[in-house]
């Protein structure tokens, strides 16, 4: 499991603890869960109902942990990846402007044990940089991801 993988485990873990001091949940609970986990999730409550409904595997009206995880990587893995994508993207944002510069970018690099000189450092802003602006935005970013 990479690093990045454990850490959204754990931040789903604790959001879970955080609605119901880790007691299985309701669908209100659920709710916050996923839009604290992931806050650009875009679906209705009418989808957050339904995503319930098949969590909660016994009919008991809650979603234990175990459902709730079980789900989480039943998924299809890219809806994971980029919630993972969009929160490793977040902790990297270390100035909340949406953009990395290349200090974040550095930083990021320096994090995975990756030696980097300056004119890598352009490369890679220039490589992911679609718009030329000199940073580096989430769709950018997840660009750059998927193109490997």
């Amino acid at each position: 499991m990479s690093q990045t993988t454990k850490n959204f485990e754990e931040k789903c873990r604790r959001f879970f603890e955080e609605a119901n001091g880790g007691n299985p949940i309701t669908v209100g609970q659920l709710a916050r869960v996923i839009r604290q986990a992931c806050p650009t999730f875009q679906g209705t409550d009418a989808d957050i109902a339904q995503t319930f409904l098949e969590l909660d595997d016994n009919n008991d009206k809650l979603v234990s942990w175990e459902e709730f995880s079980s789900a989480l990587y039943a998924k299809d893995p890219r809806e994971v990846t980029r919630a993972e994508l969009e929160l490793a993207f977040k902790d990297i944002d270390k100035d909340g402007s949406g953009k990395l510069d290349k200090n974040e970018i550095r930083l990021l690099c320096q994090q995975q044990g990756l030696d980097i000189s300056e004119e890598q450092l352009n490369e890679v802003v220039k490589e992911a940089d679609d718009n030329n602006d000199g940073k580096i935005s989430f769709e950018e970013f997840e660009n750059a991801f998927v193109k490997g």
